[in-house]
């Protein structure tokens, strides 16, 4: 046995299927969290794109108050969804629906703030499917369906 022969045959196709066969567990935790990652990623320029527009320019030491709450938003968001996955071991459960309520609301405003991202990003980007479907309907129903998409996903990946 040779060393081409070792290394062809440890990343063969078929223990690489086998060992997911095996372990789904794990091909399905990277899955959701590679999502995870993306979604955030998402979440966080829609939401700087957004508050961008509506805040302008203002800083506090030398930093933009949207990125400022893009980051705050985001991080809440990621930490709500990080706490209500983790099994809850004290036995307290108040917290628990606190917590739901808190990331509820930001799931809801950050679902705004998307809807507001993707409708400005169509309005000052020239859509290529208006010659199919009308400009106005693009507008309106579009960002709507991102925003509502994303929440729904959102309360989903808890639920």
């Amino acid at each position: 046995m040779n060393l081409a022969s070792i290394q062809t045959d440890s990343f063969s196709p078929t223990r690489i299927v086998r060992f997911f066969g095996q372990h789904s567990g794990v091909l399905v935790g990277a899955i959701m969290a590679v999502a995870l990652m993306f979604f955030e990623m998402f979440n966080y320029s829609t939401t700087d794109f957004a508050l961008r527009d509506l805040l302008g320019e203002l800083r506090f030491l030398g930093v933009s108050w949207s990125t400022l709450l893009a980051f705050a938003f985001c991080g809440i968001d990621f930490a709500g969804v990080v706490r209500l996955l983790t099994p809850d071991r004290s036995g307290s459960h108040n917290e628990a629906w606190y917590l739901f309520g808190a990331w509820m609301i930001a799931a809801t405003m950050n679902a705004v703030l998307t809807w507001w991202g993707v409708s400005m990003a169509i309005v000052n980007h020239p859509v290529a499917s208006v010659s199919v479907v009308d400009p106005a309907t693009i507008t309106r129903v579009v960002p709507l369906f991102v925003a509502i998409m994303v929440w729904v996903i959102r309360i989903l990946l808890i639920g």
